[in-house]
């Protein structure tokens, strides 16, 4: 054989070959003997030469996939090398032969990668015997043995990938679990009998709805109920090894199964759901359709261990809880604040495999498995893998063999079993849960089963997979299949097994009729606490001013512990400027700007004990490089923030430069927010508009999470936003949209005008104590206006304002302008440009919820007014024209009306032309300070858009 045809083939990754080559060389007897064997054939010089090679002289043409061809071998080389390189192609190709597809009728083709002639072998040396090199007992075995040996372990009913993860050790522990027992499967007979146990619970209970709650939607498991019994060991083998709470993510499709047979909610509660009772106990504001809601449980494991387990609701969006999960799992690693953290809270998130295959946020979240500020030490990934997406072929889904085949991305080792054979998928998972604890880091378990029905029990699939279904509709069941399988080997007698069925399908038929025929009447609940969804939180609540100062000496020795870096700490010279403003800023030498008071608001929180965490694209130093709260050493690019050194005993400060992702990120922080609700939680979008690409988020989770789940979030999203001629790409946050789905006081939209307003902002949404989202419009050009600034007095005093009056003179007012954000500044500067008096401009901080009270009394304190106009930059079809209108037209007085200024509707958020964007902002202060009056058309008009 050519070595360096073996060295440069697909049986080889170089990383790890140069590894176990630089350890062969020290200690040869360290590496696997079938390794030592080549080794010892080969001249290093020449494995030096392929480890050296410029990749760069690959070619990088796309063409069409070749044949393969298998390498040219010798049948003269010797046997260990022969050998070396036959274990080397099961262990990585070996899952291509497995018996692993519980539909498949008829034995498929050995894989090319398998063949004796593509590994250097004639059919005619079947009992020629060959050194075994370590794989056997015996030194030498005919080549047929070694090869059923090989079957046995890697082409059985579980394939393993895992030859291509990057990590040594890893490999060397997989082959030392599986190899020496030939991946023999030892269950006692009482973990035999448990599985059966949830073999039986989960296909009764599918079929008891079935039959009791006939057309109803409820995704059902069977054909994959292999998986309560895989969850079931996963948590207690879990347990077993620390673990002491577990975090399931999951779309629809067995869910309910999961509640009742892993969580043990009550199967009453769940009959209830599809009686479509009411619960009093259980009322969560809107609510949700049963198969999306989430429930937490305390379970006792066979070893005596309690574990808390939790699965988090999730909306018909497959997959988008997955960042939640691993949001809320950092979180509770964090609170516990200890270095095994990690080993003892592990998220588990089911898929499915046309989901998996087709959703990108599957791998947004997994690029965050090795990131500071992200990473949970490893997630186990199952697949609920029924082959056939809603109507759609695994062919017409995905371009890849596996539905997993994301995993190789990022270097996680994957188990694909067969869901009839649960032994080996419960082996697999004891496997997968070790992995996880011992190497930090993600695995996948592929359950390969079936849908026994279309995509709801409603649906017909044989429409669409007519051939398939043949094959399902005669097939038996894997309890069925595994409880005769106990009982051929005597393990379980046929009338025991038949007794437990009976017991089990009482229990169902008595918790049904309970349901039905309840004992008690439920208790009333007060009307008015059903109307606002018996939250806390009401409109006086929300409004409720909070008082928000800082003492002057605090907030001066914050800010000047923000301008300070340590001894020989190479700052940029640009950053030095910056640190001596920001010191005379703290010394009220200087007018506070935006970024500086942004972090005074941080730095007081701390100070008083509070966690901060920020994360977003390139947070550290901001978008428009405001914020600066971490510096970079210009010599060794060491990082340093200053808000970690305050004092001894402040909270916990996270500032992290997110991926470059939206959805994932943001899913993330509202998990962890979802665990720590006391804690400042900031996310910033790179521009405002950038969010479009976390609307997932945004619309099922932080805007109705509290109405339908009852769940409470403080997640804070910044989201730059103004209109300076940027384009339409980076002028607007859409702030009609956040408009448009506010309502049952769901969250806070603010468009902060100053400093100071950020920095009470930021401060009352974590004294208030009852955790609401909070929307904020961040400026661009604001952040260096002159006029956008505050003095330390504006910090130590007062509160947030929902609404800010003109300090102009009221008397003789006839015209009132209200705006929001950064068109103040611009309305003020013509106001003075053109010399317009009796003109007052007040400033609506708060669009939701909206202080009408405070609006009302500003209205009546310009008694004179006569013209009443809203001025916006947006379009008129976007900002917050269309939802402010009718609530500022019910606070002005008898015969009022409101007009509009602002740009005209638009397709298009903004112009891409500066003189253009000139042109518009002339016309629309023209349209506000000019002489001319709209006709009665025009404000018909504008009304009625």
């Amino acid at each position: 054989m050519d070595p360096q045809s073996f060295l440069n083939s697909a049986f080889s990754n170089v990383d790890i070959i140069e590894d176990l080559h630089r350890k062969y060389q020290t200690h040869p007897e360290s590496i696997d003997p079938s390794w030592k064997a080549l080794f010892a054939q080969l001249d290093g010089s020449l494995v030096e030469e392929v480890f050296t090679q410029d990749s760069t002289k690959q070619s990088t043409t796309v063409e069409t996939v070749p044949q393969p061809v298998a390498p040219s071998v010798s049948k003269a080389a010797s046997g260990e090398l022969r050998i070396a390189r036959l274990i080397n192609a099961y262990r990585t190709y070996g899952h291509l032969y497995a018996k692993i597809n519980p539909l498949e009728t008829e034995s498929f083709e050995e894989p090319w990668e398998l063949k004796f002639e593509t590994l250097g072998f004639d059919p005619s040396e079947s009992n020629t015997l060959f050194p075994t090199c370590g794989l056997m007992e015996e030194a030498e075995a005919p080549l047929s043995k070694i090869i059923d040996t090989l079957k046995e372990i890697y082409c059985c009913n579980i394939g393993i990938e895992y030859m291509g993860v990057q990590n040594p050790k890893l490999i060397q522990w997989v082959q030392e679990q599986i190899e020496p027992t030939k991946f023999t499967i030892k269950l006692s007979i009482e973990q035999k009998r448990m599985i059966l146990q949830h073999l039986n619970k989960s296909e009764l209970f599918e079929s008891f709805l079935h039959t009791k709650y006939v057309g109803q939607k409820r995704f059902s498991l069977e054909g994959g109920e292999t998986l309560i019994p895989i969850l079931a060991g996963m948590i207690h083998t879990g347990a077993d090894l620390g673990l002491e709470q577990f975090d399931i993510g999951m779309a629809h499709r067995g869910r309910l199964n999961v509640l009742s047979n892993i969580l043990d909610k009550s199967y009453s509660q769940i009959f209830s759901e599809f009686e479509d009772r009411w619960l009093p106990n259980t009322y969560e504001g809107s609510g949700d359709v049963k198969y999306h809601k989430g429930f937490s449980s305390s379970i006792l494991t066979e070893s005596g261990k309690n574990v808390l387990v939790e699965l988090a609701p999730n909306p018909s969006h497959l997959e988008a809880v997955n960042p939640v999960v691993e949001g809320y799992v950092k979180a509770k690693q964090i609170l516990i604040n200890n270095d095994d953290a990690q080993l003892r809270v592990v998220p588990i998130l089911i898929h499915g495999d046309a989901a998996i295959a087709g959703q990108g946020i599957v791998y947004e979240t997994m690029q965050m498995y090795g990131l500071d500020g992200y990473s949970t030490g490893g997630t186990i990934h199952v697949v609920i893998n029924n082959q056939v997406g809603f109507t759609a072929q695994p062919e017409e889904g995905r371009s890849t063999l596996y539905c997993t085949d994301i995993a190789r991305a990022f270097n996680a080792p994957v188990f694909h079993v067969n869901g009839e054979d649960p032994e080996s998928c419960i082996f697999a998972t004891m496997l997968a849960v070790e992995i996880r604890q011992k190497f930090n880091c993600d695995v996948f378990i592929d359950l390969i089963c079936y849908r026994k029905y279309g995509h709801n029990e409603a649906d017909e699939p044989a429409f669409t997979q007519p051939q398939e279904y043949q094959i399902i509709r005669k097939k038996k069941g894997v309890r069925e299949i595994y409880r005769d399988d106990l009982i051929q080997q005597g393990v379980l007698e046929r009338h025991m097994a038949e007794s437990l069925e009976e017991e089990f399908k009482q229990a169902l038929q008595e918790a049904l009729h309970g349901t039905r025929y309840p004992e008690e009447e439920a208790p009333k609940i007060n009307p008015e606490e059903i109307a606002r969804g018996n939250f806390d939180d009401d409109l006086a609540g929300m409004l409720r001013s909070v008082p928000t100062g800082v003492d002057p000496e605090t907030l001066r020795t914050i800010g000047e512990k923000i301008a300070m870096t340590p001894e020989g700490f190479n700052l940029h010279r640009k950053l030095k400027q910056l640190n001596k403003d920001r010191l005379a800023m703290a010394n009220d030498q200087k007018a506070i700007d935006w970024g500086m008071g942004e972090l005074l608001a941080y730095g007081s929180l701390l100070w008083d004990g509070s966690s901060v965490r920020i994360s977003g694209q390139d947070c550290g130093r901001g978008t428009f490089s405001h914020r600066h709260a971490l510096f970079v050493d210009q010599v060794n690019q060491k990082s340093y923030l200053p808000l970690q050194h305050l004092k001894e005993g402040q909270g916990r400060l996270d500032v992290i430069n997110s991926l470059l992702s939206e959805y994932g990120v943001l899913g993330f922080e509202y998990g962890y927010s979802l665990a720590a609700p006391e804690n400042l939680i900031v996310w910033e979008a790179q521009f405002g508009d950038f969010c479009n690409g976390a609307q997932v988020i945004i619309d099922q989770f932080l805007c109705s999470s509290e109405q339908k789940w009852g769940q409470k979030n403080n997640v804070v999203m910044l989201l730059p936003h103004g209109y300076e001629g940027q384009g339409p790409e980076h002028s607007s946050a859409r702030m009609e949209r956040f408009l448009t789905i506010s309502a049952d006081l769901n969250w806070f939209v603010v468009d902060a005008s100053t400093p100071a307003q950020l920095f009470h902002l930021f401060r009352r949404q974590i004294y208030r104590k009852s955790p609401k989202p909070l929307v904020v419009f961040t400026p661009k050009a604001l952040l260096r206006h002159p006029q956008c600034v505050s003095s330390l007095s504006d910090f130590a005093k007062g509160a947030f304002q929902e609404v800010i009056d003109d300090p102009i003179d009221p008397q003789d007012v006839e015209h009132v302008i209200f705006c929001t954000g950064k068109v103040y500044y611009d309305a003020i500067a013509e106001r003075e440009k053109r010399a317009v008096d009796k003109t007052a401009i007040i400033r609506i901080e708060q669009l939701y919820p909206l202080h009408e009270d405070k609006i009302r009394a500003l209205i009546s304190k310009y008694s004179q007014a006569t013209d009443y106009c809203w001025l916006q930059e947006e379009p008129q079809n976007m900002g917050a024209w269309q939802y402010i209108q009718p609530h500022l037209t019910e606070c002005l007085p008898e015969g009022g009306n409101l007009r509009y200024a602002g740009r005209n509707r638009s397709a298009a958020s903004a112009t891409g032309s500066i003189s253009r964007h000139k042109r518009e902002y002339e016309r629309f202060m023209d349209q506000l300070f000019g002489n001319k009056r709209p006709s009665i058309f025009d404000v018909a008009g504008q009304n009625r858009n």
